[in-house]
């Protein structure tokens, strides 16, 4: 950093930390581990990650996948080698450029990209050459790129970062974190700072709340707080559905699941829960808007005599509830005799999912924002640590998933999605629900907080370029 851009950041910090009305200040429960992007594992320290490092590509206001750092990018014909070239005169808060070296570094780090040969170009290009044609390539190239050697230099709660944030000062009593603070290092915008302040369980955010010590947070109960509005974000990258466990003698007939489905009225019944979910590629521009996503009848179904079925559920209490709702209209509409299971939701995944030990699986399921699915529907992922809970085994679905992955042309890639759509829609191994609701609390003196693409909690601060203070004297 040069003497002049050392002597502006150092002013511009010194005016956000004198004045608190460019403040804004958020609880959260927990404490902060790291937020190298590498080591980031609460939603808190994902979120303050994607504050303060930026990605090769990123993620708009809707959700369409755009260059970050990136400048330039070229796919070789065989679809394997994706050769970059980094913008330049892209620094980090040390004043150091953004090189090739540190997108090298930063592929050693991360799991998604392993298996993935990185090689040095120029100082600021580099090619991936990867083992098989994965056409969601790119979308991987979002995760926050790192200065090299950060894991074994960097204070992980301070780090060099390059992001619209930097990590201004972290406050302790003894071990205990108390808050973080980051800079806006855009100088025009209204809010210049935004606190994390840390709290031990979620009562304490409401009370935090109630002596105005916090602006914003996030939590699952829902209360009337005077000053605070409520915006209920539905999160697209988690999806809750009702499973089928297909190996399940009791669950192979496929006119017997058709009739679960249609005896649900799922947009009832999530109301208050969140979105509804459109198929296994949900409210994207991938998703099969043809396909008929209510199979509510109305007419109801024949009923099942001298059937039973169990519903495997967390053990939370609106999960639950849903859980007995659902069961309750099976046995009132169909005939059925069902069981509500509860399971420890800390037990869940050892107990159950690992082993496939369930009838019909209440369970929220986390999805990438590109479309593909392979790891959640393919016939090969049937077995832990693979994803298709249902044990979906399909050959017109297994080979659109396989040929997607394949496709670099959007359009071929659309073809091919849609015909997996198809056949899950009309196979059933599992009923969708709804995507859920987050809820953000914000003070009535914040405003231009507007309509946005939510796939995960960060992207709630997508527009805080526009959050402004309303001033109170």
């Amino acid at each position: 950093m040069n003497l002049l851009q050392s002597i502006i950041f150092t002013i511009s910090s010194l005016i956000a930390t004198i004045s608190p009305s460019t403040n804004y200040i958020e609880g959260a429960v927990g404490q902060p581990r790291s937020f190298l992007p590498s080591q980031t594992v609460t939603q808190t320290d994902k979120t303050i990650s994607s504050l303060i490092y930026r990605g090769l590509f990123k993620y708009d206001i809707y959700g369409t996948l755009v260059p970050d750092l990136a400048d330039t990018w070229e796919i070789s014909e065989d679809g394997l080698v994706y050769t970059i070239k980094l913008k330049e005169n892209q620094k980090w808060t040390d004043g150091k450029p953004i090189t090739s070296d540190d997108l090298i570094y930063t592929a050693f780090k991360i799991s998604d990209l392993s298996g993935v040969a990185t090689d040095r170009v120029d100082d600021f290009t580099v090619r991936y050459t990867l083992p098989n044609k994965f056409s969601p390539f790119l979308s991987l190239l979002t995760v926050g790129v790192m200065p090299a050697n950060a894991e074994e230099t960097n204070n992980p709660l301070v780090p060099i970062s390059s992001g619209k944030f930097r990590v201004l000062r972290v406050e302790k009593s003894g071990p205990i974190i108390k808050q973080v603070t980051l800079l806006n290092t855009t100088s025009e915008e209204n809010i210049r700072k935004l606190t994390y302040r840390f709290y031990a369980v979620e009562d304490e955010l409401f009370t935090a709340a109630k002596l105005g010590e916090i602006d914003g947070f996030l939590a699952n109960e829902i209360k009337d707080m005077q000053n605070y509005q409520i915006y209920k974000y539905p999160l697209q990258g988690v999806y809750y559905a009702l499973y089928f466990n297909l190996k399940n003698e009791k669950l192979t007939d496929l006119e017997f699941r058709q009739k679960l489905e249609k005896a649900l009225p799922v947009s009832d019944l999530i109301i208050y829960s969140g979105i509804s979910v459109e198929g296994p590629i949900s409210r994207s521009i991938y998703t099969d808007t043809s396909l008929d996503f209510d199979k509510y009848d109305k007419a109801l179904p024949e009923e099942v005599l001298n059937k039973s079925l169990t519903i495997t559920v967390p053990d939370i209490k609106e999960h639950v509830d849903l859980a007995r709702k659902i069961a309750d209209m099976w046995e009132d509409e169909l005939g059925l005799h069902v069981e509500v299971n509860t399971v420890d939701p800390m037990q869940i995944n050892e107990q159950i999912i690992d082993k496939r030990d369930f009838e019909v699986l209440f369970y929220g399921q986390e999805v990438g924002r590109d479309p593909d699915r392979y790891v959640n529907w393919h016939s090969t992922q049937s077995d832990a640590p693979g994803l298709n809970l249902s044990g979906f085994t399909h050959v017109r679905s297994d080979r659109a998933l396989e040929e997607a992955r394949n496709a670099n042309d959007n359009d071929a890639r659309i073809k091919h999605y849609h015909e997996f759509q198809k056949v899950v829609t009309e196979q059933v191994p599992v009923i969708f629900l709804y995507h859920p609701y987050a809820n953000y609390y914000v003070s009535k003196y914040i405003e231009g907080i507007g309509e946005k693409y939510t796939f995960t909690l960060s992207d709630r601060f997508l527009d805080f370029s526009n959050w402004k203070r309303i001033q109170t004297f």
